[in-house]
């Protein structure tokens, strides 16, 4: 399931990115909500505070959003590497057709 996080800014809704989980939702408005001096859900560690202090507004959007895309990005390498190599299997399947062995590629299926 996905989830949208967004705040409204000088009457404008400002999408802050998609995101796996609620509460990442929510923390993601969170520190939004502070960046436009508004008072945030959870409360914010003063480490974050500090954080966010010392960015401007396009600064933490372009951060946030670069972030956001990292993870995305991240998570498709993993999974396509999961696809491509299921297991580590050391057989040659040329070398067991040369030798009267059946053998599949991974888009052939045997019929039933």
């Amino acid at each position: 399931m996905k989830w949208q996080a967004a705040i409204k800014v000088d009457k404008k809704q400002i999408h802050l990115g998609t995101v796996g989980s609620q509460e990442e939702a929510a923390r993601l408005y969170d520190r939004a909500a502070f960046m436009c001096g508004r008072e945030p859900n959870f409360e914010l560690t003063g480490e974050e505070k500090d954080e966010l202090s010392k960015l401007s507004w396009d600064d933490f959007l372009t951060m946030t959003r670069s972030a956001i895309n990292s993870k995305k990005h991240q998570r498709r390498v993993s999974s396509r590497m999961k696809f491509e190599h299921p297991s580590q299997d050391n057989s040659d399947p040329k070398t067991e057709a040369d030798q009267g062995g059946n053998s599949f590629s991974g888009s052939e299926t045997s019929g039933s």
